[in-house]
């Protein structure tokens, strides 16, 4: 399997980095007590520090609504996966569990303000790509019923089958979501400046050690950028 960046993305957006871990062979099935109470306490520090805070004067999350405007989609309308989370969370909702891998990178994402999501490589049909949608691309959403189509230039993550997230990181698709009883899998984290390469690099290693510790398997780690847009 190949991961790549599409150059057209790099030249619109030339200082985004793209963390990759690649992970085979571990074990999601259950509720780990723990993960959750990782997940538990990092909400109520964020809970607590976001009350006076402004999402619109939070650089690392404002550049996500700059970036969703720059390809068609209205930010008041659509919102990054961190901004998402992080707004349920200033509300004292609570993020639901919903299996290990999820719980562990919903709580590196509310604890870093860095968009993350992930794909069961199992159900990947050939090849990833980060790329402008022709406007043909289709699927389902998680949380839809119905088949949708990408619109054109919409950024999406597709394969050969069609989408598998929607508005660069909005909306993971039901098709390659991760499940219990998935064993391989793609995780990314997704950066633009303010957030800099240290402090992806510090994510992606919290990230490997909470997984090696919690649900095992093996990790490659790879960051896709403008000059190596392309992993195999």
């Amino acid at each position: 399997m190949k991961f790549s960046v599409s150059q057209e993305i790099f030249n619109k957006w030339p200082e985004v980095k793209i963390g990759v871990i690649v992970l085979t062979g571990f074990d999601n099935e259950g509720h780990n007590n723990d993960i959750l109470r990782l997940l538990r306490e990092e909400e109520s520090k964020q809970n607590k520090s976001l009350q006076n805070s402004d999402f619109n004067l939070m650089p690392e999350i404002a550049i996500w609504k700059n970036v969703y405007r720059d390809f068609g989609s209205n930010p008041r309308e659509y919102c990054s996966s961190v901004e998402a989370l992080l707004r349920r969370v200033r509300t004292g909702s609570q993020i639901h569990q919903i299996n290990n891998l999820v719980d562990l990178y919903n709580y590196l994402s509310i604890k870093y303000h860095i968009p993350a999501g992930a794909e069961d490589l199992d159900k990947v049909v050939g090849d990833i790509t980060l790329s402008f949608s022709n406007g043909t691309e289709s699927g389902k959403y998680i949380g839809s019923e119905e088949t949708d189509t990408c619109y054109k230039d919409e950024v999406i993550y597709k394969d050969e089958a069609g989408f598998i997230c929607r508005r660069w990181n909005w909306r993971e698709g039901d098709r390659t979501k991760i499940e219990d009883t998935t064993q391989n899998a793609v995780l990314v984290f997704e950066t633009m400046p303010p957030v800099t390469n240290e402090q992806l690099q510090i994510v992606m290693d919290e990230s490997c050690q909470l997984i090696k510790k919690y649900l095992g398997g093996e990790q490659k780690i790879f960051v896709l950028s403008k000059t190596t847009p392309l992993m195999e």
